[in-house]
């Protein structure tokens, strides 16, 4: 990310913190390091996966639950499912997640853009709400 210096020049803004700890995050989940995801997930933390019928749909809330959700995306998808963080964007109090989520699942493909949108409560994650581009898709592929 570039801001505007004067007469033309370019200079770096620093990513907000909450970025970063998104960014490590998502770095946890790929590297199965609990201990970051517990330090960057509040204990309360309400994670929501759109759909009707896949099994990830719902709310999952806490560490056991949500822990249990994103155990079961690699479980589900025998450890294929992958994420490309395309962006992250900051603030102190919600960030946004543009990312793709990719995987196979029994015979099927899911390669799917996808945003999160998260809400920090000091400096800590609390809610999660995932939006994903193709919905029966989606939700095809978890059920």
């Amino acid at each position: 990310m570039t801001a505007a210096a004067g007469h033309g020049e370019r200079v770096s803004a620093a990513e907000h913190p909450n970025a970063a700890k998104l960014r490590a995050l998502f770095d946890a989940f790929v590297k199965h390091d609990v201990e970051t995801v517990q330090e960057v997930l509040a204990e309360d933390v309400e994670w929501r996966f759109p759909g009707r019928v896949g099994r990830l749909a719902g709310a999952h809330r806490g560490h056991a639950e949500v822990f249990r959700f994103l155990l079961e995306v690699q479980e589900l998808t025998d450890g294929t499912f992958s994420v490309e963080i395309e962006d992250v964007i900051a603030n102190d109090r919600v960030a946004v997640v543009l990312f793709r989520g990719s995987g196979v699942r029994e015979g099927r493909t899911l390669d799917n853009p996808t945003a999160l949108k998260v809400r920090f409560d000091g400096g800590r994650v609390v809610a999660v709400d995932e939006f994903v581009w193709d919905l029966y898709a989606v939700d095809e592929f978890w059920s």
